[in-house]
Order: structure tokens, then C-alpha cells, then sequence
């Protein structure tokens, strides 16, 4: 990103801030990154990112639909080349199911107006599966650019 002069916001909500604690090592960080929200709270979605109750209720907080409308949100927020969110489950809790067990994740790219999606599965504990994130969220970035 820092080669072709790119810029990129983040909003995280299983990572808790963490994807961004990651960029504060690389090189370049500071003409790249433009920032970030921490959104682990569903109404934080709701307030910030405007995400609906009644999207939240219908998908869940962590779903590609509530994902997705997280990336479009924040590219009205905050000016960037490269929008993405990242929304799971690392521990077990309400939206757990046997279709989305622990360790699911889910990630939404924007760039250059089109969005992009993926789910994944990771196995370990919530840092681990939360580590395993954040990296596959920079993989698909970099897939995308």
C-alpha cells in the first residue's frame, strides 16, 4: 500500500483495535494509514457507523450484511483509497450457531468502489483467532489492490 501510495481506514470490531496496533510497526504507517474505528459495540455500529438496529437484529452484529455496511459507512467518514471492516466471533457468545461457530470472521474490502467480502475460520484461543484476523485481513487487501 505504502508503494502505490495508498491510504486506508479501518473499522474493527472482533480485532478490538488490534489490525491497527499491527500497522504501527511497518514502515510507512504514518502516510498510509488514516485511521480507524474500534466498534465492538453494537451500538456503537448503530452510532457511529449508522448501522440500524433493525440490520443488527436481522443479521447479527457479526454477518457479511452488518460487515459490509461497515465498510460503505466508513468510507463516508473517513477519506481513504481503501475502506475495510472486519466483524466475529472469538469467543462464544449470543450469535454463536452451529453455521457460525467461534472463530468466524468476516471481512469487507472497498476499493476504487467496488466491495469486496470474505468469511473465514480460524481455530484457537480468542488472541489467536484474533491474530489470525487481522493477518487474513491484510491478505485480502493486498489481494484487492
Amino acid at each position: 500500500m505504502v508503494e502505490k501510495k495508498l491510504t486506508l481506514a479501518l473499522a474493527e470490531s472482533v480485532t478490538c483495535g488490534l489490525a491497527a496496533h499491527k500497522l504501527s510497526t511497518a514502515k510507512g504507517t504514518v502516510e498510509m494509514f488514516k485511521g480507524g474505528i474500534v466498534c465492538y459495540h453494537p451500538q456503537l455500529k448503530k452510532d457511529l457507523l449508522n448501522i440500524s438496529q433493525k440490520m443488527q437484529d436481522k443479521y447479527s452484529c457479526e454477518s457479511p450484511e452488518v460487515t459490509q455496511a461497515l465498510t460503505k459507512n466508513l468510507s463516508k467518514l473517513i477519506k481513504a483509497d481503501i475502506h475495510a471492516s472486519i466483524t466475529g466471533l472469538a469467543s462464544a457468545g449470543v450469535n454463536e450457531t452451529k453455521e457460525k461457530p467461534v472463530g468466524t470472521v468476516f471481512i469487507s474490502v472497498k476499493y476504487k468502489g467496488i466491495i469486496y467480502n470474505t468469511r473465514k475460520l480460524f481455530k484457537g484461543t480468542p488472541l489467536q483467532i484474533r491474530e489470525k484476523a487481522c493477518f487474513a485481513l491484510y491478505d485480502f487487501i493486498l489481494s484487492k489492490i
